[in-house]
């Protein structure tokens, strides 16, 4: 584990089920809500970090939920709040 993805749980990484894409994401949500196990999301925001629209959004956002990382739930256009498993 490098420095980049420190904390981050080693599962996720050395998962090859993921994309890259989707590995990223899931490291900015955890360190987003480091403390926290739900927390919000707005693509806007994520769109700073990666190059991602809405729906390829979502479906990392589903790859990682069939994964069993997190729990989504889209509450809006973009808007999404997500429950952390296993933290």
């Amino acid at each position: 584990m490098n420095k980049r993805h420190q904390g981050i749980p080693t599962k996720i990484l050395k998962d090859k089920r993921i994309k890259p894409e989707g590995k990223l994401i899931y490291s900015y949500i955890y360190s987003k809500g480091q403390d926290r196990i739900i927390t919000d999301l707005n693509v806007g925001e994520l769109q700073q970090v990666v190059k991602i629209n809405n729906q390829g959004l979502r479906k990392n956002l589903e790859r990682l939920e069939q994964s069993k990382y997190l729990i989504y739930k889209e509450y809006d256009v973009g808007m999404y709040t997500i429950n952390l498993l296993g933290c």
